[in-house]
C-alpha cells in the first residue's frame, strides 16, 4: 500500500509543477496577446489592409464591408490589425465586433435592402 501512495505523491508534485509553470506562461500570453489590436497611423493602416487583404483594393478607410458572422457592417478604420509584434506571428485582420472571429474572407461588399429585394423579384420571375 505504501508505493501507491507514494507514486500518487510523485505524480501529484509532477502536476504541481506543470500547472505553475502553465500559469507562468498564461501571464507572459496575457501580457503580449495575440488579440490586441496595433494602433497604425491612417496611412500605415491603409497601406496594412493592403498588404494583408488582397481581395480588394482599398482606396480609403472608409470603405464599408459587412461581416457575414456578426452581421454588422465595418470600415477600413474599424478593422483591426492584430500579430506580428514579436516577429513570430503573422499581421492579420480581424472585425472590430466585440466576439466576432471573422476575418477578411467572411466580409463582403454591403447590398442596400432595396437592392436585394430587386434582385429576388428578377430571380422570381426568370426562375420559375
Amino acid at each position: 500500500m505504501r508505493p501507491r501512495k507514494e507514486l500518487y505523491q510523485r505524480n501529484f508534485a509532477a502536476a504541481n509543477v506543470l500547472l505553475q509553470i502553465a500559469m507562468k506562461f498564461a501571464t507572459v500570453r496575457n501580457v503580449s496577446s495575440p488579440s490586441r489590436p496595433i494602433r497604425l497611423a491612417a496611412e500605415d493602416k491603409l497601406a496594412a489592409l493592403r498588404r494583408i487583404d488582397k481581395s480588394r483594393s482599398w482606396n480609403c478607410l472608409d470603405e464599408r464591408l459587412y461581416c457575414t458572422i456578426c452581421k454588422h457592417e465595418i470600415s477600413g478604420r474599424q478593422i483591426e490589425v492584430v500579430g506580428g509584434t514579436n516577429g513570430l506571428r503573422a499581421l492579420h485582420l480581424k472585425c472590430s465586433t466585440a466576439g466576432c472571429l471573422s476575418t477578411p474572407d467572411d466580409w463582403i461588399l454591403p447590398v442596400k435592402l432595396d437592392t436585394v429585394r430587386e434582385i429576388d423579384i428578377l430571380f422570381r420571375d426568370n426562375g420559375g
